[in-house]
């Protein structure tokens, strides 16, 4: 009766030294605190003189300290331990305790536990579902023999540790990953006079690989990619990254989208991606006229025309990256005549585990017709990702990127910024203007430059530091363009030897009007057209 009683004693002092350690107030702590916390703690209710925890690299296979209360050189030091080799490999790989009565250098590969004089070890495995996530061990300055209460006690401290730990790594490498989602992919897509842009991104578990991109070329050309890392978490968004970013580069440097995309195929190896790559990427024309792409891997782009949507291939799509190093990619060239939009997406938005590659496309492209008739973008790219996903959950991401082409119009209204980087906008958005009113030759360029002028003082001497904003309107009245460019500012002189740009503007167009007041300045300007 009386050693009944003890062992219950025992049990119950033995529960309450585990809920000291796995106490419900470290809850709210990040991985390296909580950590911290629990060596102390695990420390005390095994009066042991060192603890620490390694944690498995899956990448190398080897157990990396990551903290320790005692011996903290260990961690300082990076020490690094293969599985199987040593007492902390010896844990992970048989995923079962291990005590040591004394160190020597046959059984502990760490020489930093045996430089401090520590004499005996006493380790377990964190184990989440099966799966070993590091390892936990205490050791002592003095010869103690570790019994079977001490390794139980231990065991069930690592239990809680290793599921704790568990949420903590996984919502910090969420809370990562999608800070570097949202660094790699645009923050905002470029404004590009005659087109408009609408993306959509839907992670299924976590964040993964799938990426998107838009650059707007020096040319007046548009780049655009659509690309998909195998794998998710921090890796795959990394990956993502540094490719975008050498497409960028290789983007701005090429011209022919076979040579951009060998660029990066030839850095794979540079870039330390792993896994298959897949990679749609192409440049659509200043006059908007044809879009000229390769497909490595990908799924084909869709161009939506009125009535008769169609995917833009011929059946030979190149291989990913990085899977031959002989291969040499084909530009494939697609009409843009007739076209309203164009659709690019991951393998996530039309493959299900029940039906072909070829079913799926078929589903994207009788859903599409509803994209094009839809007022707003956002919300029919909703809409098709709901009814391909047909109310079941995705089982993989999914990236899609719409390019709508805007018809022509004989009028032109922006309102931007009154800053350097609007003289861009604003000549590429007259040159379209323009072009759509079939004004081209000396009298086009006479327009630009004389806008030109009138926007740059606008930026120039409207607005101080604060900045603000400017408009500028075109209109197509009888024979005559007339352009207004308005701000909002005060006049402000800058230097001397100014007035040039205002009698270029004069000799540029047939009458221009200067209107100024406490509200700001138009100028209004005409240039009559050649009659056809």
């Amino acid at each position: 009766m009386q050693s009944t009683s003890l062992g219950i004693a025992d049990s119950a002092e033995q529960l309450r030294r585990v809920l000291h350690v796995a106490d419900v107030a470290l809850a709210h702590l990040s991985p390296e605190d909580l950590l911290d916390e629990l060596l102390i703690r695990v420390r005390e209710v095994l009066g042991a003189d060192t603890a620490a925890v390694l944690l498995l690299d899956e990448r190398t296979d080897e157990l990396v300290a990551t903290a320790a209360k005692g011996i903290e050189e260990e961690v300082e030091a990076g020490v690094r331990i293969p599985v199987g080799k040593g007492f902390a490999g010896k844990i992970a790989s048989e995923r079962a305790p291990v005590v040591i009565d004394r160190v020597d250098h046959r059984n502990v590969m760490n020489p930093i536990l045996r430089e401090k004089g520590i004499i005996s070890l006493l380790g377990v495995p964190l184990l989440v579902h099966g799966q070993v996530l590091g390892v936990l061990h205490v050791g002592s300055l003095t010869y103690r023999r570790f019994a079977e209460p001490d390794v139980q006690l231990l065991q069930m401290v690592a239990e809680r540790v290793a599921l704790g730990l568990n949420v903590r790594l996984y919502e910090h490498e969420r809370r990562l990953t999608e800070a570097l989602q949202r660094t790699f992919l645009p923050v905002s897509m470029p404004r590009v006079p005659g087109l408009r842009f609408t993306s959509k991104y839907q992670p299924a578990a976590g964040i993964g690989g799938d990426w998107y991109d838009v650059l707007a070329l020096p040319s007046g050309a548009v780049a655009l990619a659509m690309g998909d890392v195998a794998g998710h978490g921090v890796e795959a968004a990394v990956a993502m990254g540094r490719l975008r970013s050498a497409l960028r580069v290789c983007a701005v440097e090429g011209a022919d989208p076979a040579d951009v995309v060998s660029r990066v195929d030839r850095l794979m190896e540079t870039l330390d991606v792993a896994g298959m790559v897949t990679l749609l990427f192409g440049i659509v024309d200043p006059d908007f006229s044809e879009f000229r792409f390769v497909s490595a891997g990908h799924v084909p782009p869709l161009v939506l025309r009125s009535g008769d949507p169609f995917f833009a291939e011929d059946g030979r799509a190149d291989p990913p990256l990085a899977t031959s190093r002989l291969h040499k990619f084909r530009t494939h060239v697609v009409s843009l005549d007739g076209a309203n939009s164009l659709l690019l997406y991951t393998d996530g938005l039309i493959e299900r585990r029940d039906e072909s590659l070829s079913a799926g496309l078929e589903r994207l492209r009788a859903e599409s017709y509803h994209v094009g008739a839809a007022p707003n973008p956002a919300d029919a790219l909703d809409s098709l990702i709901d009814a391909l996903l047909d109310g079941s959950e995705a089982t993989d991401d999914i990236a899609v990127l719409l390019v709508e082409l805007e018809a022509p119009s004989t009028s032109l209204h922006l309102q931007m910024a009154a800053d350097p980087a609007a003289l861009v906008v604003v000549r590429r958005s007259l040159e379209r203007w323009l072009s759509d009113l079939k004004v081209g030759g000396r009298l086009r360029d006479d327009v630009l430059t004389a806008v030109g002028e009138a926007v740059a003082n606008s930026v120039e001497h409207a607005y101080g530091p604060q900045g603000g904003w400017m408009h500028v309107l075109g209109s197509r009245e009888g024979s005559t363009l007339r352009v207004v460019v308005r701000d909002g500012g005060h006049w402000r002189k800058r230097g001397s030897g100014r007035g040039r740009g205002s009698r270029l503007m004069r000799a540029l167009m047939d009458s221009v009007v200067y209107e100024r007041s406490d509200g700001g300045t138009t100028v209004t300007m005409y240039r009559k057209l050649p009659s056809r």
